[in-house]
């Protein structure tokens, strides 16, 4: 094997064991977090148990508010491995792996194996890229097949001619990402591919982008999907569009607006602590803007669009910006392959510099972080932090020590090192406090208190919903109140307003009575904490109210023969 070879195999397999220690790790040991990930796991274990592969479905109301795709890949894996939390989960990796394969392939074929086993290693360490590699949410699959689709428009016009089977591989690519989550899966990497090549000076590139036969691509994916979707449930046709995309983008209809400038620090705090590379890496790359490769001028462009797009937009999450935050991520590790191979050069000197900021973090969160875990209630919300901080402590000190390392040898290795020890960290030795953590925001205590509870005791929720019990005990409830507002979904609500009745699984509060009445079987009414009071009003003498899981209250209601 040439030592071209050995540099590929050896860091490949280094980053990648690096990336899955953090993916991987605990993976099925961390319980789902309210309320993505409950009602996310909840709406596949849905499609797998009734085979509906077209209309996702929550408590078996149609859950249109985004595309069956990847709901479709978690009922698969429930279908094939069990409902468990890590088989939920396992979409969400297969993704997250993808995206590094893609970057570390496409690194390879413009930079050299040192720099694409870093871009793997920032990339994969990177907290938001983790996150979203982790947990059941669709975002990290929506990334992967953006990452596709703006690397196969770059690869596709990169050689002496165009490869127009590329540019179809793109468009394939973004009609899949509209799949899993509408149209921002071709909005984006079409905008990308627009900046960057415009910026390039090749704006005739864009013509075969959008060639008649990508955007039949798109559509032919697409169409097919939305049709029989809108001939199942018409309303979705204006809700597709116009609420959940246009709405979405040009007003607060969503209650998630935020001010312009909110996606930038998201942006800088979900990349730490590669940000504090980033940030003097970009300087230095301006001021050699002209020595900048076509790869370079992708990322970077790749990485404004998105940070620009969705600051204009009214509704914002910080899993928005999650491509352009793993573009960010390949420049710093861009950054570090070109310092490593120029030990003496101005660029090792950087990261030299840089590291030492990044110990004097490293000390000032030790610091901090013994203070809270000191300080700290064994039973509030940071009581997870008694689990854990002697092992964080340690990690932040050898984050530290790897710092000052990299600062006195001039080792990017070791500013490598000091970037990802502390994530490495959180999945394996501080496994127990992340668990915990994950625990404090799940219902898995309340479905462990009601696992014993029969199948024929119908279980029903008043004024709450607790996302992911469904799940957890493999089997519907109902909900009791006004609408389906207590449901973590836009689309049931709207639905609900056009519907002629209430379906079986919503009781209004004024039916409340006769549904109660009708009962054959047992009931065991659940509140949150907040509804105690109102439930033990409305059930009187009927049953008595009591504690059946953190933050939640119940009463078993006797059927109407017991009475």
């Amino acid at each position: 094997m040439t030592r071209r070879g050995h540099l590929v195999t050896a860091g490949g397999v280094a980053a990648f064991l690096v990336a899955g220690t953090v993916f991987i790790s605990g993976l099925g040991s961390l319980p789902l977090m309210e309320p993505d990930e409950g009602r996310n796991a909840e709406v596949a274990r849905e499609m797998a148990e009734r085979g509906s592969w077209l209309v996702p479905t929550l408590e078996g109301l149609p859950y249109l508010d985004k595309p069956a795709a990847y709901f479709d890949a978690v009922a698969l894996s429930l279908r094939a491995f069990g409902n468990d939390a890590w088989a939920a989960r396992l979409p969400s990796v297969v993704c997250g792996f993808a995206t590094l394969a893609l970057l570390y392939a496409f690194s390879l074929r413009v930079y050299e194996p040192v720099t694409a086993a870093l871009v793997v290693i920032v990339a994969g360490t990177a907290p938001l890229f983790i996150a979203f590699s982790r947990i059941v949410i669709m975002d990290g699959a929506l990334c992967a097949c953006t990452t596709a689709a703006i690397l196969a428009g770059f690869i596709a016009e990169a050689g002496a001619m165009p490869d127009r089977r590329w540019h179809a591989a793109g468009a394939a690519a973004a009609g899949l990402g509209t799949l899993v989550k509408g149209p921002v899966g071709t909005i984006v990497p079409a905008l990308v591919l627009v900046a960057f090549f415009v910026a390039d000076g090749r704006p005739r590139a864009l013509r075969r982008v959008f060639a008649p036969v990508n955007v039949a691509i798109v559509l032919g994916l697409v169409l097919p999907w939305f049709l029989l979707l809108v001939r199942a449930h018409p309303e979705f046709a204006r809700y597709g569009l116009v609420e959940e995309s246009l709405n979405r983008f040009l007003t607060p209809a969503f209650h998630r607006g935020k001010p312009l400038w909110f996606f930038l620090p998201v942006f800088l705090a979900t990349l730490m602590p590669w940000t504090v590379l980033l940030a003097p890496m970009a300087v230095a790359a301006w001021r050699e803007r002209a020595r900048l490769t076509s790869a370079d001028r992708l990322l970077v462009a790749w990485a404004l669009v998105v940070l620009v797009f969705f600051s204009l937009s009214r509704t914002k999450q910080p899993a928005y910006i999650l491509s352009g935050v793993v573009a960010a991520a390949a420049l710093v590790g861009r950054g570090l392959g070109y310092a490593w191979r120029r030990r003496d050069g101005r660029a090792s000197h950087l990261v030299a510099r840089t590291a030492i900021v990044l110990a004097g973090m490293a000390l000032a969160g030790a610091a901090a972080l013994g203070w809270l875990a000191l300080r700290g209630s064994q039973d509030g919300p940071s009581a997870w932090l008694g689990l854990v901080w002697p092992q964080l402590v340690c990690a932040l000190l050898l984050m530290a020590l790897c710092g000052l390392l990299a600062w006195r040898e001039r080792r990017v290795g070791f500013a490598v090192a000091a970037g990802c020890v502390v994530q490495i960290a959180l999945f394996t030795v501080a496994l127990p406090g992340a668990a915990a953590y994950a625990r404090a925001r799940s219902v898995e205590p309340l479905a462990e208190s009601l696992a014993r509870v029969p199948q024929q005791v119908e279980i029903a929720a008043y004024e709450g919903y607790p996302a992911g019990l469904s799940f957890y005990l493999d089997r519907t409830i109902t909900l009791i109140g006004d609408d389906a507002h207590a449901l973590p979904s836009n689309f049931v609500p709207y639905w609900l307003r056009r519907s002629a009745a209430l379906p079986a699984t919503i009781v209004s509060s004024a039916g409340r009575e006769a549904w109660i009445s009708s009962r054959g079987n047992e009931v065991l009414v659940l509140a949150p904490a907040a509804q105690r009071e109102a439930l033990a009003s409305w059930l009187g003498d009927r049953g008595r109210v009591h504690p059946v899981g953190a933050n939640w209250w119940g009463a078993f209601i006797a059927p109407r023969a017991g009475r």
